[in-house]
């Protein structure tokens, strides 16, 4: 799903990785905080997902499903997935 969006979604002018966009859904859905970076920028602290419970996971991949319908992504189903690995 991360590949989806990272593939059809520009974010202020920018195409951001499977792995950037887990950190901004990661942010979203857990109402991370925020902190000037020692050298400028932000830094966001928050969570991993490897830490988060099933209920967590679950709300995650909820929000990324309204995100991208919001966004008109196309997901593939979940059993076309194995096609897509080839």
């Amino acid at each position: 799903m991360l590949g989806e969006v990272s593939s059809q979604v520009e974010w202020y002018g920018r195409r951001l990785s499977a792995e950037d966009w887990k950190h901004v859904f990661t942010a979203s859905l857990m109402q991370m905080d925020t902190v000037p970076g020692i050298d400028g920028g932000i830094v966001v602290l928050g969570q991993q997902t490897s830490k988060m419970t099933v209920t967590q996971m679950r709300d995650l991949i909820e929000l990324i499903h309204a995100f991208g319908a919001d966004k008109g992504v196309r997901f593939h189903e979940p059993s076309d997935m194995p096609y897509l690995l080839r």
